[in-house]
């Protein structure tokens, strides 16, 4: 088992981005928006957009601590790490994640 942490701009909005291409399997995932942004973060799988198929994650708020999803757990399966994508209604808008890979 490993843990990768990684980070994920959103250069265009609306245009969705792969969080990593690495085909490693994950066990469990955990996602957070950082603290500058100002718009809305999704994630999802290849088809996430800000209308449909997307996890909506906190705005950040200055003063409160920046939200962050609980753990995604795949239990006894797992799912390959290129399978996640990031999307965002402000360019540059930047999503942070955690991964424990088999």
């Amino acid at each position: 088992m490993r843990v990768i942490f990684g980070t994920t701009a959103v250069t265009t909005a609306t245009t969705r981005v792969q969080i990593s291409n690495s085909a490693d399997d994950v066990k469990k995932i955990k996602f957070k928006t950082r603290r500058a942004n100002t718009g809305r973060m999704f994630v999802g799988l290849s088809d996430v957009s800000l209308t449909v198929n997307g996890w909506e994650l906190e705005i950040p708020l200055a003063g409160v601590p920046v939200a962050e999803t609980g753990w995604i757990d795949f239990g006894e399966g797992s799912v390959k790490l290129s399978v996640f994508y990031a999307d965002s209604t402000i360019n540059g808008e930047r999503v942070d994640w955690i991964a424990i890979t088999r």
